[in-house]
Protein backbone atom coordinates (compact mmCIF):
# COMPACT_ATOMS: atom_id res chain seq x y z
CA UNK A 1 0.00 0.00 0.00
CA UNK A 2 2.85 2.48 0.65
CA UNK A 3 4.95 1.42 -2.22
CA UNK A 4 2.14 2.84 -4.82
CA UNK A 5 1.89 6.19 -2.98
CA UNK A 6 5.36 6.68 -3.00
CA UNK A 7 5.50 5.98 -6.67
CA UNK A 8 2.77 8.10 -7.17
CA UNK A 9 4.74 11.07 -5.46
CA UNK A 10 7.87 10.60 -6.67
CA UNK A 11 6.37 11.13 -10.44
CA UNK A 12 4.29 14.52 -9.24
CA UNK A 13 7.33 16.00 -7.40
CA UNK A 14 9.23 15.09 -10.83
CA UNK A 15 6.71 16.73 -12.83
CA UNK A 16 6.45 19.87 -10.89
CA UNK A 17 10.52 20.32 -10.85
CA UNK A 18 9.88 20.92 -14.50
CA UNK A 19 6.63 22.65 -15.02
CA UNK A 20 6.90 24.97 -11.78
CA UNK A 21 10.23 26.78 -13.13
CA UNK A 22 8.80 26.47 -16.88
CA UNK A 23 5.78 28.08 -15.32
CA UNK A 24 8.00 30.98 -13.59
CA UNK A 25 10.03 31.61 -16.48
CA UNK A 26 6.89 31.69 -19.27
CA UNK A 27 5.30 34.27 -16.44
CA UNK A 28 8.12 36.48 -16.35
CA UNK A 29 8.67 36.29 -19.99
CA UNK A 30 5.09 37.65 -20.92
CA UNK A 31 4.72 40.16 -18.74
CA UNK A 32 3.95 43.54 -19.84
CA UNK A 33 5.66 47.10 -19.40
CA UNK A 34 4.79 49.56 -16.16
CA UNK A 35 2.49 51.79 -17.69
CA UNK A 36 4.11 55.38 -17.15
CA UNK A 37 2.20 58.53 -18.23
CA UNK A 38 4.40 61.64 -20.01
CA UNK A 39 2.27 64.27 -18.51
CA UNK A 40 -0.94 63.90 -16.25
CA UNK A 41 -3.71 65.89 -19.05
CA UNK A 42 -2.56 66.97 -22.43
CA UNK A 43 -1.97 70.63 -22.71
CA UNK A 44 -0.66 71.15 -19.03
CA UNK A 45 3.15 72.38 -20.10
CA UNK A 46 1.75 75.18 -21.89
CA UNK A 47 -0.74 76.28 -19.85
CA UNK A 48 2.00 76.27 -17.33
CA UNK A 49 3.85 78.79 -19.27
CA UNK A 50 1.09 81.02 -20.29
CA UNK A 51 -0.11 81.73 -16.39
CA UNK A 52 1.54 83.75 -14.25
CA UNK A 53 3.68 83.08 -11.12
CA UNK A 54 3.17 84.57 -8.46
CA UNK A 55 6.31 82.78 -6.30
CA UNK A 56 8.32 79.66 -6.88
CA UNK A 57 10.07 77.96 -3.56
CA UNK A 58 12.63 75.30 -3.57
CA UNK A 59 12.51 75.15 0.20
CA UNK A 60 9.02 74.60 1.06
CA UNK A 61 9.05 70.97 1.95
CA UNK A 62 11.54 69.63 4.25
CA UNK A 63 12.22 66.25 3.84
CA UNK A 64 11.94 66.33 0.32
CA UNK A 65 13.31 68.33 -3.17
CA UNK A 66 10.42 69.53 -4.84
CA UNK A 67 9.79 73.01 -6.44
CA UNK A 68 6.73 74.32 -5.39
CA UNK A 69 5.59 77.60 -8.11
CA UNK A 70 2.41 79.42 -7.07
CA UNK A 71 0.68 80.53 -10.54
CA UNK A 72 -2.39 82.71 -11.43
CA UNK A 73 -4.08 81.38 -13.88
CA UNK A 74 -4.72 84.85 -15.61
CA UNK A 75 -4.32 88.01 -14.82
CA UNK A 76 -8.14 88.61 -14.18
CA UNK A 77 -8.67 85.07 -12.67
CA UNK A 78 -8.98 85.20 -9.28
CA UNK A 79 -8.11 81.21 -9.71
CA UNK A 80 -4.68 79.81 -8.17
CA UNK A 81 -2.18 76.43 -9.49
CA UNK A 82 0.26 75.24 -7.87
CA UNK A 83 2.54 73.78 -9.72
CA UNK A 84 4.91 70.80 -8.20
CA UNK A 85 8.32 69.58 -10.00
CA UNK A 86 9.78 66.57 -7.90
CA UNK A 87 13.82 67.43 -8.31
CA UNK A 88 15.10 64.18 -7.18
CA UNK A 89 12.59 61.46 -7.48
CA UNK A 90 10.94 59.44 -5.13
CA UNK A 91 10.56 55.92 -5.05
CA UNK A 92 6.94 55.87 -3.62
CA UNK A 93 4.02 53.93 -5.36
CA UNK A 94 0.83 56.00 -6.46
CA UNK A 95 1.73 59.44 -4.85
CA UNK A 96 -1.37 61.95 -4.28
CA UNK A 97 -1.09 65.86 -3.15
CA UNK A 98 -3.61 66.70 -0.69
CA UNK A 99 -3.87 70.48 0.76
CA UNK A 100 -4.70 70.22 4.53
CA UNK A 101 -5.82 73.20 6.01
CA UNK A 102 -4.28 74.51 9.06
CA UNK A 103 -0.44 74.23 10.37
CA UNK A 104 -0.48 70.34 11.91
CA UNK A 105 2.03 70.10 13.95
CA UNK A 106 2.55 66.02 13.51
CA UNK A 107 1.08 64.49 10.91
CA UNK A 108 0.33 60.29 11.27
CA UNK A 109 -2.68 60.21 8.95
CA UNK A 110 -4.54 62.54 6.44
CA UNK A 111 -6.85 64.74 8.64
CA UNK A 112 -10.69 64.79 7.45
CA UNK A 113 -10.97 68.51 5.88
CA UNK A 114 -7.95 67.33 3.33
CA UNK A 115 -8.75 68.24 0.11
CA UNK A 116 -7.78 66.31 -2.40
CA UNK A 117 -5.95 68.09 -5.56
CA UNK A 118 -4.57 65.68 -7.87
CA UNK A 119 -1.87 62.18 -8.78
CA UNK A 120 1.57 63.64 -8.90
CA UNK A 121 3.74 63.06 -11.64
CA UNK A 122 6.95 63.46 -10.97
CA UNK A 123 8.23 63.64 -15.04
CA UNK A 124 6.67 67.15 -15.82
CA UNK A 125 5.46 69.90 -13.32
CA UNK A 126 2.24 69.05 -12.41
CA UNK A 127 -0.08 71.75 -11.70
CA UNK A 128 -2.87 71.56 -9.20
CA UNK A 129 -5.66 74.09 -8.84
CA UNK A 130 -6.09 75.35 -5.15
CA UNK A 131 -8.92 74.92 -3.59
CA UNK A 132 -10.86 78.07 -2.27
CA UNK A 133 -10.19 78.08 1.30
CA UNK A 134 -6.36 77.74 0.03
CA UNK A 135 -6.17 81.38 -0.63
CA UNK A 136 -8.19 82.62 3.15
CA UNK A 137 -6.23 80.34 5.42
CA UNK A 138 -2.73 79.01 5.79
CA UNK A 139 -2.27 75.54 4.82
CA UNK A 140 -0.01 72.37 3.67
CA UNK A 141 0.61 70.34 0.98
CA UNK A 142 0.58 67.04 1.52
CA UNK A 143 2.19 64.06 -0.52
CA UNK A 144 0.73 60.71 0.77
CA UNK A 145 1.20 57.09 -1.10
CA UNK A 146 -2.10 55.30 -1.64
CA UNK A 147 -0.56 51.85 -1.79
CA UNK A 148 1.35 52.32 0.95
CA UNK A 149 -1.26 54.30 3.00
CA UNK A 150 1.46 56.81 4.58
CA UNK A 151 2.39 60.29 4.26
CA UNK A 152 5.66 60.43 1.89
CA UNK A 153 6.02 64.51 2.66
CA UNK A 154 4.51 67.71 4.21
CA UNK A 155 5.19 71.48 3.37
CA UNK A 156 5.80 73.96 5.33
CA UNK A 157 2.84 75.90 5.86
CA UNK A 158 2.01 78.73 3.64
CA UNK A 159 -0.76 80.96 2.50
CA UNK A 160 -1.81 81.19 -1.06
CA UNK A 161 -1.87 85.18 -1.87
Amino acid sequence: MIRPLRRRHRVIVFALTITLPAAFAVGIASRSEVPTSKSGAPGLHAEIHGQIEIWRRNDLWAKKAIQTRLLRISPDSRQLVVALQAIDRIVRPDLLVYWTPGEPKTLNSLPEDSFLLGSFEQSAPTPFTLPEPAKKQTGVLVLYSLADQEIVAVSKPFVAK
